[in-house]
């Protein structure tokens, strides 16, 4: 959400559906580990590859059983590799994920030296290139999958994930989806995921006509309220956005993406302290979170914390170093606590470069140019943001300022006027800012 005309806050984020493993709690994985350890062990081909349902943990136990006996060969041998690397990628193991998917892959290679793979079997190896970031390898066995297999459900949702997630192909993605809810119309999760792509393209209610089935399907799905909270958020309803995270977060109280996303909204009604509290527990679970960050360093800026926003929006810079938003805030930031001018004019050149057409970066640009002195540069900022809306205040009030000091009085002081009328109070912010 951009920063509203009755202040110059930096804008405040929220986050879109991640969909992901939830994680067992581990005194239940660790009960159902006891549990079936015997049986892993008894018949762990069955439980690696047969059976769906088998948790992780115990899945981990199974294939490893079945792998180290080398009893396995050839294409049964890959899909040990590929159920054990999905297990481990589920507890959190990334590395030895990534180990099993190579070996999957590695494995159906050479199957197909003596003969080609079945449908399944191009899934399974689609699977293992998508969860190494091998874009198009994995779409090409997609491909192959479907086309070998048009009434396969699971290989339209992961190829309609992998278009959505990697080629940012909304349109493309819904059609998969499309055709895997065809075949199972009840599909919990792929209701989920169309429901985000519709958002995504901004079909809100088809939206929220698969997320109120999704969420009437299963109640207990935490993932439904979440993408349906991020529905209604874009559609201003912040109301229902607010108890669908909360719904959310009843279900999975470590849920880290309705944490940050109900902080989103505790910000933006000046809950500050709540806010900053769901941040401060999703960065503990999730350090690396770009948008966790980002939000936390818009709640410390209102907070006047100029320094912690600062750390803030370097953190998420440094998870994703493409967040245009966290430079342009972190410019901002230092540029309102009055130092670091130079590191800030840098900061804003870069979101620049990431949005050539932001206009607050470039409200923020004529501000530091001001305070340098630089008045003809800081005309040029101020007069590119109105170019491009004519009717912000604040860049209104920065060039009247500059027009003034240049002697250019009737002008300058028609755009302050000007600024004052869509913005009462719009000097107090330049002053709060040291620019008078």
């Amino acid at each position: 959400m951009k920063r509203d005309r009755d202040g110059r806050r930096p804008r405040v984020a929220i986050c879109a559906a991640a969909l992901f493993v939830l994680a067992v709690p581990m005194s239940l994985q660790a009960r159902e580990v006891e549990q079936q350890a015997a049986l892993a062990a008894s018949s762990p081909t069955s439980m690696c590859i047969d059976k769906d349902d088998t948790a992780p943990a115990t899945r981990i136990v199974a294939c490893t059983v079945a792998i180290d006996a080398k009893t396995l060969k050839g294409r049964e041998l890959a899909t040990a590799h590929l159920n054990r690397g999905q297990a481990y990628r589920a507890v959190g193991d990334r590395d030895r994920a990534a180990a099993d998917y190579g070996a999957a892959i590695k494995l159906f290679d050479e199957a197909t030296s003596t003969a080609s793979l079945d449908a399944s079997q191009f899934l399974q190896r689609g699977i293992a290139h998508h969860a190494l970031d091998d874009v198009d390898r994995a779409l090409s066995d997609y491909d192959e999958a479907i086309r070998l297999d048009t009434g396969n459900a699971l290989a339209h949702v992961d190829r309609g994930i992998l278009i959505a997630t990697r080629k940012a192909d909304m349109r493309r993605a819904i059609g998969d989806f499309d055709r895997a809810l065809a075949l199972t119309p009840d599909n919990v999760d792929t209701l989920i995921l169309r429901g985000n792509a519709y958002t995504s393209v901004g079909e809100h209610g088809r939206a929220l006509a698969d997320l109120d089935r999704a969420a009437a399907l299963a109640p207990d799905n935490p993932r439904a309220f979440m993408v349906r909270g991020l529905v209604n958020a874009r559609l201003g309803d912040m109301q229902r956005a607010f108890t669908d995270y909360n719904m959310a977060l009843s279900l999975d109280p470590k849920y880290v993406d309705a944490l940050v996303n109900r902080a989103a909204i505790l910000s933006m009604r000046g809950n500050i302290d709540k806010a900053i509290a769901d941040l401060d527990q999703a960065l503990a679970l999730k350090p690396d979170h770009a948008l966790a960050s980002y939000n936390r360093g818009y709640a410390h800026f209102a907070r006047q914390d100029y320094q912690k926003a600062i750390a803030d929006y370097t953190n998420a810079i440094k998870a994703d170093g493409r967040m245009a938003w966290a430079y342009n805030n972190r410019c901002l930031a230092r540029m309102v606590a009055g130092h670091d001018l130079a590191e800030a004019l840098s900061d804003c050149d870069e979101a620049l470069k990431l949005q050539p057409d932001n206009v607050q970066t470039r409200e923020t640009r004529g501000f530091i140019f001001l305070k340098l002195g630089e008045r003809d540069i800081a005309l040029r900022e101020y007069e590119a943001a109105l170019r491009t809306d004519p009717d912000r205040p604040l860049a209104l009030y920065g060039r009247g300022l500059v027009r003034v000091a240049k002697g250019d009085l009737k002008s300058g002081e028609a755009d302050k006027a000007a600024a004052r009328a869509l913005m009462p109070g719009v000097e107090r912010q330049f002053t709060t800012y040291g620019v008078k």
